[in-house]
């Protein structure tokens, strides 16, 4: 070191929620963690377990997850649960929110088809387990059948509150009913993934027969490396504006790729970069006798079948909707007053901001993406209707109203509200949606990633090539959750008594790493970190050291 230099003492940078800890919060809060059946459980063959749809979407079209993977095994939860319980409470948690796989209680999925003991005797155990380490639970019914009928869906859940609800105290009707609709009937990339009517003409090229009994004579292994880079083709969308709205776990690069599935082949502009790893033979073959099918006009008939199209996505939100309904009532009227709990439902939103604060049309059209996102479910179990922005914006004949006695039933169907957040994004209004049919046209909204070259949104990508040491380092984590609570924080301090939101808890997304839908295992938002290599050990994030801090509850001096 040079003579006279002078030694500056490192510091470290403080931020307005640095020091925040659990004590600043209510007593009663609740700090808690979740999972999901078919993204943790695993054990698909296991326990007299049925098929859901998730099962049959997975295994039938690999091509549609990104890495061709599914949860048969998942993260395991089914035998690693009660080592997962004790760490929840080493940690400081205090309750698990978990859901039921709907085809181990039922694999027949109706309840006149039988019910399976062992798929009880699991939940009872894994219930019993989390009261034996103090903690309390959260149960999620979900949906892994799909909601054929009303009745279907109350028979399930009237089987849970009978069996369970003497020690689950709160339920959560259905889990981001948005997300099943939207994605599963709108973008099609969750099941069912239903490709167009076949009276209507096919949006791509289907493959030559030569083709397909190339992808028949494949290995298994070589199918799966290739899988992955055969998506079906819809249209091009722009690297910045687009009018669908990403779930969570999107990647920025999917941006120049699709925005609704069919059922055909064909490949990404890139694919002799994706397909590095596949044999070379197999590799050109692809490459030359899948490519992208060119752009050409719309048919009346097209038309005809995109407005059918946007009618479903509509009516499956109306019947899941009325399936809620369906089961608060039945928990109201015959288990409720004995069992002392509380009935909700769990939505998800995004948060929308204009892109351009000072122009008005954009703080209608960030409102109506609200709407259209969380007011679409949320308004009808508060008030019995729909937003008048879906009723003013949406063709009647795709919205059906409620009746009066169906409106009766959804006004005031929640004790309370669950609500998951990812993300936000910004919205400008577009009188013209660059989008063929029904929900993303009807919004008349563009939705944009970034600002001023300044991204809005984040997430985690997999990094195989990680050390487990490595991956566990997750400071941009740690900082979400902490500037996070922080300002849930403030939102329940801050203002007048009318402007004081009241928080009742928070559940961290999620306890580790699983299957995460379409993207697979290529993403990770657990704070627990599962070795995919290593028999699923589990490893403690710097997110995970965090909470077990964060935690600690104030010792009271007598």
């Amino acid at each position: 070191m040079a003579s006279g230099s002078i030694i500056v003492p490192s510091t470290t940078i403080e931020n307005e929620f640095s020091n925040i800890t659990r004590n600043h919060f209510p007593d009663d809060f609740v700090f808690g963690t979740g999972t999901s059946a078919y993204q943790n459980e695993g054990g698909a063959t296991k326990g007299g377990r049925g098929l859901s749809v998730w099962d049959v979407f997975t295994l039938r079209t690999p091509g549609k997850i990104t890495d061709g993977s599914n949860g048969n095994v998942a993260v395991d939860m089914y035998s690693k649960y009660k080592e997962d319980i004790k760490m929840m409470k080493s940690m400081g948690f205090d309750a698990y929110r978990f859901s039921i796989s709907w085809p181990r209680i039922l694999p027949g999925g109706k309840l006149c088809l039988g019910v399976n003991q062992e798929g009880i005797d699991f939940y009872n155990d894994l219930i019993n387990t989390l009261l034996a380490n103090a903690l309390c639970d959260s149960l999620s019914l979900g949906s892994s059948f799909l909601l054929e009928q009303e009745d279907d869906f109350r028979d399930y859940a009237e089987l849970c509150f009978w069996e369970f609800g003497d020690r689950v105290k709160h339920w959560f009707t259905l889990n981001e009913p948005w997300t099943y609709t939207v994605q599963g009937y709108v973008a099609r990339i969750f099941p069912p993934g239903k490709k167009a009517p076949a009276s209507a003409p096919a949006l791509a090229l289907a493959p030559t027969n030569k083709v397909a009994n190339l992808i028949s004579t494949l290995s298994l292994a070589s199918v799966n490396k290739v899988a992955d880079n055969l998506i079906p083709f819809n249209k091009v969308v722009n690297k910045i504006g687009h009018n669908f709205i990403p779930y969570r776990g999107f990647n920025m690069s999917d941006l120049d790729q699709i925005t609704t599935y069919d059922d055909e082949f064909t490949t990404y502009s890139d694919v002799h970069d994706r397909t590095r790893n596949a044999p070379l033979n197999e590799t050109v073959l692809l490459t030359q006798m899948l490519s992208a099918p060119k752009e050409r006009s719309v048919s009346s008939e097209e038309k005809l079948c995109w407005s059918k199209q946007a009618k479903e996505g509509y009516t499956v939100a109306r019947n899941l909707l009325l399936a809620h309904a369906a089961a608060v009532q039945s928990y109201r009227n015959k288990f409720k007053e004995h069992q002392k709990g509380k009935i909700g439902i769990t939505l998800v939103c995004h948060w929308f901001e204009p892109f351009d604060d000072t122009n008005v049309e954009d703080k209608k059209a960030s409102k109506r993406a609200l709407d259209f996102m969380l007011g679409w479910f949320l308004e009808p179990v508060l008030s019995g209707r729909y937003p008048k922005n879906m009723t003013d914006f949406v063709p009647r004949e795709n919205l059906k109203p409620f009746s009066r006695e169906e409106s009766e039933l959804l006004k005031g169907s929640i004790d309370f509200l669950g609500l998951n957040y990812y993300t936000a994004w910004y919205a400008t209004n577009d009188p013209y949606p660059d989008a063929e049919e029904g929900y993303y046209r009807d919004q008349k909204v563009k939705f944009l990633t970034e600002k001023d070259g300044k991204p809005i949104g984040v997430d985690e990508q997999n990094n195989p090539k990680l050390t487990a040491y490595d991956a566990c380092r997750d400071k941009r984590r740690v900082n979400y959750f902490r500037d996070h609570l922080g300002n849930i924080l403030k939102a329940m301090n801050d203002g007048t008594s009318r402007e004081k939101v009241k928080v009742k808890g928070y559940f961290a997304w999620s306890w580790c790493d699983n299957f995460e839908w379409k993207d697979g295992y290529t993403v990770r938002f657990g704070i627990i970190y599962v070795d995919y290599m290593n028999h699923l050990k589990r490893y403690p994030k710097d997110s995970a050291m965090w909470f077990s801090k964060f935690l600690v509850k104030k010792t009271i001096v007598a």
